[in-house]
């Protein structure tokens, strides 16, 4: 399922380009604020398992595949290219976050305030903005939370320090970077709210890594302090990778590359094995040579926890 309108977050770090994830923006973790523990659930070991199925053909067929792996409680990631075969499957993770998710698909709109009145409606019935997809804008709902969300977009900043500004204003107010979009022909910052909880966000913007052992150590150095990789984003003319923290917590993340699978089946066996240690997947990255990157959370609640949408990390 292609992303639609996508912007910045780019092979320049975040996939390996032409042999990862596609573009689609969809999926996400739980709650903004609320949801898997990384180490913990509730109390309990978090266990990622995942499936790549064949992608849907149509509008109707998609939604249709995700409610059916929705109703097993697999939450939507991504479609994935595999360089192996030329195939592409949509990948699947049941994290224990939520029993059930819940999927729907509306028509995209262009002008920022069409969609942002879109995104609050569907905000208020508890569905979550997942991605601007070519089916139409798409959108989940977790099983047993009352959760609501709220929507705010503002001009994407030109500048690292204009956004770590914009960033970390609208985190204090509990709003996350859901991504950057295309709205009225402009990019866009999008920040989501959760109305269920009380956690705020705070940025870093670091300077991109150019090998793995560069990008080990810097996520490593910001995981100890509670900070969680989102990605390389670019601002204007300056780049950087950005890390960011619930400030309502203080959970540490810890990381490691392991060897990419460019085959479906070796690629799903590999996330399996390390979801069974409670490794989350981050995404596939190209960093000097291509290798996928897992993490491992602890003293972690929420989203940030746990596997996200590879490409854009919401």
């Amino acid at each position: 399922m292609k992303t639609a309108a996508l912007i910045a977050m780019t092979c320049v770090a975040l996939t390996a380009c032409g042999g990862g994830d596609d573009a689609s923006p969809s999926a996400s973790g739980s709650n903004a604020g609320t949801g898997t523990g990384s180490g913990s659930n509730g109390g309990s070991t978090l266990t990622l398992r995942y499936e790549a199925l064949s992608p849907a053909a149509d509008a109707a067929s998609f939604l249709a595949l995700l409610n059916s792996e929705g109703a097993k409680g697999f939450r939507y990631l991504s479609d994935r290219f595999n360089a192996s075969g030329s195939t592409t499957t949509s990948v699947f993770v049941n994290d224990g976050t939520a029993q059930t998710y819940t999927y729907e698909l509306v028509s995209a709109q262009s002008s920022q305030s069409a969609f942002l009145a879109q995104a609050n409606a569907e905000g208020a019935r508890g569905y979550r903005f997942e991605g601007l997809l070519t089916y139409g804008n798409l959108y989940r709902k977790d099983g047993g939370t009352s959760a609501t969300y709220t929507y705010a977009a503002v001009a994407w900043p030109a500048s690292q320090a204009a956004f770590l500004t914009q960033a970390n204003g609208q985190g204090q107010s509990g709003y996350w970077l859901a991504g950057p979009i295309m709205l009225n022909s402009t990019s866009t910052s999008l920040y989501m709210k959760n109305n269920a909880s009380n956690a705020t966000y705070t940025y870093h913007a670091l300077t991109l890594p150019t090998t793995s052992s560069d990008f080990i150590a810097q996520a490593n150095s910001e995981g100890v302090n509670g900070y969680r990789a989102k990605g390389a984003l670019a601002f204007g003319t300056d780049s950087a990778w950005v890390y960011v923290k619930d400030q309502t917590q203080s959970p540490a993340f810890t990381y490691q590359a392991a060897t990419m699978q460019t085959a479906s089946a070796a690629y799903i066996q590999q996330l399996n094995d390390l979801g069974a240690q409670s490794n989350a997947y981050l995404g596939d990255l190209m960093l000097g040579t291509s290798a996928s990157y897992y993490f491992k959370a602890s003293n972690c609640s929420g989203f940030l926890c746990t596997t996200l949408n590879p490409l854009t990390q919401n």
